[in-house]
């Protein structure tokens, strides 16, 4: 009898692509694009205006160092409690729960009148925003079929890369603006900068405004038992996408996958049961080479990503720098102090800033195009070729454009992002997607947050050392990848 049932049931994939493509998929790709953009908006937001932030309240090396890295340990501290909630309560719900606490921290920091304080809140601000890579990311690719799925995952990390673009297009308007308003109730003045880390909320109150008017992902529900749930939100996904054109006729569902998720458990045992599988036998094997490909990738990216503003506006100040090295103008650079508040930050440095971000964004746009040909682990392998030809070539070209552009090429292995995800998404049962995902930013954000401060320390004497030693990090990234699974054909 149960033989028979079973028979009769669909397996979830094959429901998920009766649901058609339309609305509802590109409303949870622009709602997913700006909740991850918040975040990592909490991130990188922080690059553009800290030498303005630091001239302000007269911060030490030490404490600007501090102050760009709070986001990166906010963001590693939290994501494991966000992965675990993704798993348990919901993709969704978490969302629901920490993004609007997110942006009150937000603009609570804007306006910190301490270092500390800012600190505290730029941290609590990061804490909460990180809960977009532990739920989004796995919501998007549960609710899109495997026809779009690859697809979709670039264009979500996509969106992250246009982070510095977009803060530079509303931070080159404001920080023309020369206005001091004196607020003595809470002891500060405003100036621009408070402004425009106030504007850069948006995006995270839009997604979340964006995420209530969508729903749960059915995967989640269908292996936590909740079948009926499930299928009533497979047919609200087919009424968004076809109008209603015609009748979404699937009655029952299945996972082909197990689940092991326990409700009546201790804390502790929740987090053991959603960590160890993913570094046991048969998950073993890819959790290591997907989260060691993130490390090369990001502690490289995310290291130099933090000092772009500060190494392109070596190449603006007015210094001739030609017949120089990258490494030669970069380490003079970081041995100038400047107290001109004003002019802190060159307009040039914004626009390349701009081109950088843009750049970026463009290039992972035309991956997820290839990445259907080319295969996603062909895809990393490339990433990673470019990047280290680019790496290699800084050491020895001398031309001021040439150098900036293959800095920022070097820096474009953060391009495998979408891929390692999707990765993530495929290649782990449902009930641990949530997890595998934190465990990424902590990973990640981890490594990144000790290469800000291994660059702070090199950058002025020992550049040429140490950005060979991150060349040779990258290198074996490639190497690592060359292991990772054959793709398979989407159905």
């Amino acid at each position: 009898m149960n033989k028979e049932n079973d028979s009769k049931k669909i397996d979830f994939e094959e429901a998920l692509n009766e649901t058609d493509f339309g609305k509802y998929n590109i409303c949870l790709l622009a709602t997913c694009c700006l909740l991850i953009l918040s975040m990592y908006i909490d991130i990188f937001g922080f690059s553009i205006v800290l030498p303005i932030v630091a001239c302000d309240m007269a911060l030490s090396t030490s404490e600007q160092g501090l102050l760009s890295a709070i986001p990166l340990i906010g963001v590693m501290v939290s994501s494991y409690g966000w992965g675990l909630c993704a798993d348990t309560i919901g993709r969704r719900k978490t969302l629901l729960m920490a993004m609007p606490i997110s942006i009150v921290w937000s603009l609570a920091a804007s306006l910190a009148p301490t270092f500390t304080w800012l600190a505290v809140l730029k941290f609590l601000s990061a804490a909460f925003s990180s809960s977009a890579n532990a739920a989004a990311f796995v919501l998007l690719g549960e609710c899109t079929s495997s026809r779009y799925r690859s697809k979709f995952m670039f264009l979500m990390a996509s969106a992250t890369m246009y982070v510095q673009l977009i803060i530079s297009v509303v931070a080159l308007p404001i920080l023309q603006l020369t206005f001091n308003v004196d607020l003595p109730l809470i002891k500060l003045q405003y100036r621009p900068w408070r402004l425009l880390l106030q504007l850069i909320t948006l995006p995270g109150l839009l997604g979340t405004i964006g995420i209530v008017f969508l729903h749960e992902s059915p995967k989640f529900l269908l292996s936590i038992g909740r079948e009926k749930d499930a299928i009533n939100i497979l047919k609200i996904m087919h009424g968004w996408n076809t109008s209603l054109k015609k009748e979404f006729t699937i009655s029952t569902i299945q996972l082909e996958e197990s689940t092991s998720l326990q409700t009546n458990t201790s804390l502790v045992t929740k987090i053991w049961n959603q960590t160890a599988p993913l570094f046991k036998p048969p998950l073993l094997k890819n959790s290591l080479i997907l989260y060691y490909i993130l490390l090369c990738a990001y502690m490289t990216s995310t290291g130099f990503t933090m000092w772009v503003p500060t190494m392109t506006n070596a190449y603006f100040n007015g210094d001739d720098n030609s017949g120089k090295t990258f490494c030669e103008v970069a380490s003079t650079a970081a041995k100038n102090e400047t107290t001109d508040c004003e002019n802190t930050i060159q307009t040039m440095t914004l626009y390349a800033v701009m081109c950088y971000s843009g750049l970026s964004g463009s290039l992972n746009l035309c991956l997820t195009f290839l990445v259907g040909p080319l295969g996603k682990k062909r895809t990393i392998i490339l990433v990673f070729v470019i990047a280290i030809v680019a790496g290699l070539l800084i050491l020895f070209v001398k031309h001021p454009i040439a150098s900036i552009g293959l800095f920022f090429v070097f820096l474009y292995v953060a391009l495998i992002l979408g891929n390692v995800n999707t990765y993530l998404v495929e290649l782990n049962p449902t009930h641990l997607r949530g997890m595998a995902t934190c465990l990424s930013v902590v990973v990640a954000r981890g490594f990144g947050f000790f290469s800000v401060q291994l660059i702070a320390t090199l950058l002025a004497e020992q550049c040429t050392p140490m950005l060979v030693g991150y060349i040779v990090l990258v290198i074996s990234g490639l190497l690592v990848a060359t292991l990772l699974p054959i793709d398979t054909e989407p159905r």
